[in-house]
């Protein structure tokens, strides 16, 4: 039996027939296909003109290859395993690759390898030298064109607390130029503060950048990928020693300014101590999700939505029960993203998994690779860019 929201705001369950049915107002798949392909991409004002339905088409699982293929995009997650104290990265879709080969990261000069972070624009990716027995190496590459570059090496004696990297979208179809900040926070000798690098591509060097007056140990390992949204990123920090309170931890990277957001006052007085939460970005919004034990067979998710960033105010989207999901798979499924306002992707020990909340589908999809550890959510286009000349050189210290 599918799960269905136990509770949702009017606004927010609310679907035209035509919707249900598929959009278009109930036309056939294949009509609304050959219409989509009929726009060129080309024509601002008849993009422009198509409605939010039929927007909202193009990213239905059932059209998904066909947004892929017009923009010539790769679309998924990064799925970062650990097997025999050896990290591995397979990639992986909800519709297959439209790539000639695989996405991976075996064209980087070292075989072990850690995703630290991954940008929103551009495919980039900030990778780390996981050999322990070595000076740790970092790199910057694009895993869809296979491009990669050596960076020079932050102060690495400090333990990384967090990571983040955003590059600068492309300011037209012909510049190639890759331009990309990356954020580390580690953690000083007194664990009094976070200690803030940033390294900036135009000037290719880290420098130092304020530091934050936060207890390190809210972030510490692991701490999820960073979450970009409303131009800025996020973490989710441990709750509090004392109280118990959590909140979320937003650093825009251009500002260099920080703050705290709280979470929903519903959250924060939940009587739950084994509730369990993970922020998303959906559409640019920041969501909360949270998952309580409403039985002892059922699980529900609560999905929070950022109503307004500036005043830190949220506002529930959605609760749904997960009883059919863990009936299916039982309770080893982990919920790791909101791939979409009504699509979550989970992973289990071996498997990753797309969930439609509201209609209880599952599209599942075998990894190579067991013991999953971390995933970041991977688009990129096959466009190659300008990171730097592939650096063929082995010194560990990648210093230029």
């Amino acid at each position: 039996m599918a799960s269905s929201p136990l509770s949702a705001p009017e606004e927010e369950r609310s679907h035209s027939d035509a919707e249900e049915n598929g959009g278009g107002g109930g036309l056939p798949e294949d009509q609304v296909f050959e219409l989509l392909t009929r726009v060129p991409l080309d024509d601002l004002p008849a993009c422009r003109m198509v409605s939010t339905r039929w927007r909202r088409l193009t990213y239905e699982p059932a059209f998904a290859p066909l947004h892929c293929r017009r923009a010539a995009a790769v679309s998924g997650y990064l799925v970062q395993s650990m097997t025999h104290n050896l990290y591995h990265a397979d990639f992986v879709s909800m519709h297959g690759s439209p790539t000639p080969k695989a996405i991976s990261l075996d064209f980087l000069p070292s075989a072990h390898v850690r995703v630290e972070a991954v940008s929103a624009h551009r495919g980039l990716a900030c990778c780390v030298e996981a050999d322990t027995a070595r000076p740790p190496c970092y790199y910057v590459c694009k895993p869809a064109t296979r491009q990669w570059r050596a960076l020079p090496s932050p102060r690495v004696r400090f333990r990384t607390a967090a990571v983040a990297m955003v590059a600068r979208p492309s300011p037209s179809a012909s510049s190639t130029a890759a331009e990309f900040k990356v954020v580390r926070f580690s953690v000083p000798a007194l664990r009094d503060r976070l200690r803030c690098e940033v390294f900036d591509s135009r000037r290719f060097a880290w420098r130092r950048a304020p530091d934050v007056p936060l207890c390190p140990v809210s972030l510490f390992r692991p701490a999820a990928p960073a979450v970009r949204a409303h131009g800025a990123m996020h973490w989710l920090r441990w709750p509090d020693r004392l109280t118990g309170a959590q909140d979320v931890f937003a650093f825009d990277v251009r500002a260099e300014a920080w703050r705290l957001i709280p979470l929903p006052r519903d959250v924060d007085e939940m009587d739950d101590p084994w509730a369990r939460k993970r922020i998303a970005a959906v559409e640019g919004r920041l969501c909360l999700l949270v998952l309580t034990d409403a039985a002892v067979d059922e699980e529900v998710l609560e999905v929070w939505e950022m109503a307004n960033y500036g005043e830190g105010r949220w506002r529930k989207k959605m609760t749904v029960s997960l009883k059919s999901l863990h009936a299916k798979e039982g309770p080893a499924v982990i919920l790791s993203d909101l791939h979409s306002s009504d699509v979550a992707f989970l992973h289990s020990f071996c498997r990753v998994m797309w969930y439609d909340l509201r209609k209880g589908k599952m599209a599942e999809v075998q990894v190579k690779h067991v013991c999953i550890q971390e995933i970041f959510k991977y688009e990129s286009d096959l466009i190659p860019c300008d990171i730097g000349r592939a650096c063929r050189s082995l010194d560990r210290n990648c210093v230029f």
